[in-house]
């Protein structure tokens, strides 16, 4: 029976730590981090001496993982010479190695390593990786079944860009984070250049990218697959955008994050009128300015009908923009709203609250200058439009006490489990009446400060 077999695996998988930890520091502390269910170690935070780290990787028990997490864990290229010639981690097939003090000459350890065989995903990001680092691992002959590499935050810059997209290995790739890596327009334009057909994510944030940039990636038809595109913080403008939204090459996209990237309503508009953008199921939008204009752009396209995650946060949408989105005929799938920074009022949070759109939505953020008052608590507290909201954020409003008073008499939030109404000058008075509240009793978590 498959059941017996799990259990007896499972017992295999626990005595044989038992049986090498030895009583030693090292040893009980392996025991306590251990995921049976899952065959995972995680060590993430805890600081290993050269010695502790080849003592580790002499354990035997180690060839039962399947996912070994040695983040932060003050790792070294020595260190991970030993990780690399451990013969008992060969069923590894997840490895995080982030934060850590990893330079190329490690990485060059890593690439030749044969031990890795079945490794599908590889996290190296927050070290002290160069362009080198990138080149040898491009290049290796042995680490060939990664299909999941993040770099992010390390010094790739645009030559290890193009050694990686002009290799085998970066062909083999279905999810790439390159976030924060130095690589800018000069980066993007040689990345564009080759055909990484598998690819399904990409993450170029934090890059410096401009529209020129985002113009040579729309142009090609580099990564036909494309599911996943994240931009968030460069400056990609509106020319950009327009540029994405008439790319054939994401016609399959469904999530593409945009965060802080100087984008008006007319990126929305593009967006909206997008003959390939049709396959959304998260947007995020955050901190631009696309203002009550570009909401109802997007509200009014059904480029928008499958988006279950929208981010419109600081983006000055005010009174408008929340109305705009309540009528919307195509924004019914969503699971996520956030619209943190804009001004809504309460007359925005009374529109929002009379619509039928939000069936399917689970949370809502409102947070952070959006002036909402004890009307606009009043109008949550009493609707009916949320019937599945599980997590509710109003910090850094100003309901008040009459606002809290208002949340512990509703009676229709029977699903949530999350209240955050942290920095609204919420006196004992309200915070008890929210904590005693019989209607909230559900709630597993109240944040109040």
């Amino acid at each position: 029976m498959k059941e017996a077999k799990d259990i007896d695996d499972s017992l295999d998988f626990l005595r044989s730590f038992e049986k090498h930890a030895n009583e030693t520091e090292l040893g009980e502390l392996v025991l306590q981090r251990l995921d049976q269910k899952n065959k995972s170690l995680n060590l993430q935070g805890n600081r290993f001496t050269e010695t502790e780290f080849k003592n580790l990787f002499l354990l035997e028990s180690l060839k039962y993982l399947k996912s070994i997490d040695l983040s932060e864990t003050g790792m070294n290229s020595k260190a991970l010479g030993y990780l690399c010639s451990s013969q008992w981690l060969k069923n590894i097939q997840s490895l995080l190695l982030s934060n850590n003090n990893l330079d190329d000459e490690g990485i060059f350890l890593l690439s030749k390593t044969k031990h890795f065989q079945k490794l599908t995903s590889l996290n190296l990001s927050s070290n002290e990786i160069g362009a080198l680092g990138a080149k040898v691992l491009s290049l290796s002959k042995s680490l060939n079944s990664i299909c999941s590499l993040d770099l992010s935050y390390n010094r790739i810059e645009s030559l290890g860009v193009h050694s990686l997209a002009n290799s085998d290995f970066g062909r083999r790739l279905k999810i790439l984070a390159l976030r924060d890596c130095c690589i800018d327009n000069k980066g993007m334009d040689g990345f564009s250049a080759y055909n990484l057909n598998l690819l399904e994510s990409l993450d170029f944030s934090d890059n410096s990218i401009s529209d020129q940039g985002i113009e040579s990636l729309a142009l090609s038809n580099s990564f036909p697959k494309i599911n996943q595109l994240i931009l968030n913080n460069n400056h990609i403008g509106d020319d950009g955008i327009y540029a994405l939204s008439q790319s054939k090459m994401f016609c399959n996209l469904q999530s593409l994050y945009l965060a802080n990237n100087d984008l008006t309503a007319d990126s929305a508009i593009s967006i909206s009128k997008s003959k390939t953008l049709t396959q959304l199921k998260i947007l995020d939008f955050n901190n631009n300015d696309i203002r009550s204009e570009g909401t109802k752009a997007l509200c009014e396209s059904s480029n928008l009908k499958s988006v279950e995650y929208l981010d419109l946060g600081g983006n000055s949408l005010g009174i408008k923009g929340a109305e705009a989105i309540a009528e919307s005929s195509y924004i019914k799938s969503l699971k996520s709203l956030r619209l943190n920074n804009n001004n809504i009022q309460d007359s925005g949070v009374g529109a929002i609250t009379k619509s039928k759109n939000f069936h399917s939505l689970e949370n809502l953020y409102l947070e952070n200058e959006n002036w909402i008052h004890s009307e606009g608590a009043k109008s949550l507290a009493i609707s009916n439009a949320f019937p599945g909201l599980r997590q509710l954020v109003l910090t850094l409003n100003g309901i008040g006490d009459d606002g809290a008073l208002h949340l512990a008499e509703a009676k229709n939030f029977k699903a949530l489990e999350q209240l955050n109404v942290a920095g609204n000058k919420i006196s004992p008075r309200g915070e008890d009446a929210l904590r005693n509240s019989p209607n909230l009793q559900h709630v597993r978590s109240i944040e109040l400060v």
